[in-house]
């Protein structure tokens, strides 16, 4: 069976900005956040989900919620309040079937029930509630077309910042850069089986390790893009340890792309997570798209960042300035 992210994160095979880590668990920062705070704990022993939990897991579940419990103060979320609630199967909200438990704070989080209302029976109670149902549905079909559509709008528009950077920076970057390194094969595929317990006489739970190196930066911290004129663009293109993104539909890519860029849409990036942490991080990273104020290639960008890529590009000008020029 072939490994799932989470066990690939454990594994150290790729990387995440760990906020905790020891024997039995390791607990992450999420990529994409629902909350200020918003932290992963994963058990390292493979279970898929809550619905997978036996009597001999209990004391690994147990320590779960002492390594919450830990996070939370040293997060300082313990005295404002917290959530801490684990998704079960596809209608449960589950998307990697390992079992994990988010932490959640920094904001309140509202009562589990909220959207709760009285039923009809209380004259214009009854009313709001058949009127917000039509208001969800509406907002729900919207959402729908919207997700369906390729060229679908933003809810929230988001903003992304680009840097300028100069040309001696390039020249700079081009001659410390290290020898290239091919991309590691991915791991055959095996099957995993449930790992034994070992003996542990402690039973506190441990301080968080110190890492000896830089970790990423959380992901509320990303930071920015640095752009590239044209003539930067050139100036890179064609070195070895240079990987090329396009992050347009792939009915564009198809059409006509630059050099041997690899294509990732923007608007499906999440999906391809694993695919781009697959990359050594000693690369430099270059993404574009249409040119202009197209924003596909800086959420490629910004995940990248969000993992501590060093150098991360975007060649604003992107397809239509390259395509003019020839």
């Amino acid at each position: 069976m072939e490994k799932n992210v989470f066990q690939k994160i454990i594994d150290k095979e790729i990387p995440a900005t760990i906020e905790y880590e020891d024997d039995r668990v390791i607990a992450i920062r999420d990529i994409a956040p629902s909350a200020p705070v918003h932290v992963l704990i994963i058990p390292k022993k493979y279970i898929t989900s809550a619905h997978g939990i036996t009597v001999d897991d209990a004391d690994l579940i147990g320590h779960v919620y002492l390594v919450a419990q830990q996070l939370a103060t040293t997060l300082g979320i313990d005295q404002s309040g917290y959530r801490v609630v684990t998704n079960v199967n596809a209608d449960g909200g589950q998307t990697v079937f390992h079992l994990h438990f988010h932490l959640l704070g920094g904001e309140p989080l509202g009562r589990m029930n909220a959207a709760r209302v009285a039923s009809g029976k209380h004259g214009g109670r009854g009313i709001l509630r058949e009127a917000g149902l039509i208001v969800l549905f509406a907002i729900g079909l919207a959402a729908f077309y919207n997700a369906m559509s390729p060229k679908h709008l933003e809810w929230i528009k988001p903003t992304y910042t680009a840097v300028p950077v100069n040309d001696d920076a390039i020249d700079k970057l081009i001659a410390t850069a290290p020898t290239p390194t091919p991309t590691p094969t991915p791991p055959a595929a095996t099957t995993t089986t449930a790992a034994t317990t070992p003996d542990r006489p402690q039973r506190t739970v441990d301080s968080p390790k110190t890492s000896t190196a830089t970790p990423p930066p959380p992901a509320e911290q990303a930071g920015a893009a640095r752009s590239l004129t044209l003539a930067q663009f050139k100036k890179l293109m064609g070195k070895p340890n240079v990987v090329l993104i396009d992050a347009r539909l792939q009915e564009k890519y198809d059409q006509g792309h630059i050099g041997n860029a690899m294509n990732i849409y923007g608007s499906e990036v999440e999906q391809h997570i694993p695919e781009l942490l697959a990359i050594p991080q000693d690369k430099i990273v270059i993404i574009y798209c249409d040119g202009g104020h197209c924003e596909l290639s800086h959420r490629v960008a910004d995940v990248f960042l969000r993992f501590g890529y060093p150098n991360v590009f975007v060649f604003l000008g992107g397809w239509a300035e390259w395509s003019a020029q020839k």
